[in-house]
């Protein structure tokens, strides 16, 4: 859990504002950003770097 924003830029360009957000770091490097309201669907998914 964590306070953030997120700005990203990569094959989309992406921008979520100031919120609680459910952040998940995978074994593979990718990273998925969920809202605190417990959706099951991230609101961004950020590929690891090949």
């Amino acid at each position: 859990m964590a306070t953030c924003s997120v700005d990203y830029a990569g094959r989309l360009t992406a921008h979520l504002p100031l919120a609680t957000r459910t952040l998940m770091l995978k074994g593979d490097g990718s990273v998925l950003i969920h809202s605190d309201g417990g959706s099951y669907k991230p609101l961004n998914w950020m590929s690891p770097v090949s």
